[in-house]
């Protein structure tokens, strides 16, 4: 059996899916544009600036998240996949993942995103497994703490321990991404597939003769 291993922001999607989950707030009234204002300075800041995973995610989720209710997060989160995620699909990536799934193969989404976001687009591309950051809710169901961030190389240590189980080689490893945050997973696959990849990312794929998609 074959392992396909796939980003989901700017790879599968066009977009980051927590910045347009948030407009769609935003556009909801959900939030204020104060509040859309501050998320998007941080993520500049991580895009750009240097501001790590870890930081965007602490910051983030203490201006928009803590506090939530999830159960009614997940209703907006249903309502914006509905109205938007038709349009958000990156389609020479969802096509390898249709291809993947034809051919039988495990397709599994990892994504530093918030879980609430990633399993329910997991659940509608029908993928055999998924991985997320993780927000977690104290006992009354509102957003408390973060539990786990998927970054880079916490994907690496799933995949590892993932064809462990599996009992695969890591050569039967195909692995799609837009970004250099993401090789720690790339770099112990047998075939890396660069998707729009950032400018650095773009540099090894040419330097390393992997495919851009």
């Amino acid at each position: 059996m074959k392992l396909c291993v796939f980003d989901l922001d700017h790879t599968l999607l066009t977009v980051n899916s927590s910045y347009r989950f948030g407009t769609y707030l935003y556009q909801q009234k959900f939030i204020s544009f104060f509040t859309l204002s501050h998320c998007l300075f941080y993520y500049a800041r991580h895009k750009f600036l240097g501001m790590s995973m870890q930081k965007l995610h602490e910051k983030i989720f203490q201006k928009l998240f803590k506090g939530l209710y999830l159960k009614e997060l997940q209703k907006h989160v249903k309502n914006f996949l509905d109205l938007e995620l038709i349009k958000l699909f990156y389609e020479p990536a969802l096509q390898r993942l249709q291809e993947a799934k034809q051919r039988g193969d495990y397709t599994l989404i990892l994504s530093a995103s918030p879980d609430f976001l990633v399993q329910p687009i997991a659940e509608k591309l029908d993928v055999k497994n998924w991985r997320a950051s993780v927000y977690a809710p104290d006992q009354e169901g509102k957003l408390e703490y973060l539990s786990s961030i998927l970054d880079g190389l916490n994907k690496a240590n799933y995949v590892v321990s993932l064809i462990n189980q599996m009992q695969i080689d890591y050569t039967a490893i195909t692995a799609y991404s837009d970004s250099y945050l993401d090789l720690p997973i790339l770099e112990l696959s047998g075939k890396a597939v660069g998707v729009v990849p950032d400018n650095y990312l773009r540099k090894i794929c040419q330097e390393r003769g992997w495919e851009i998609l």
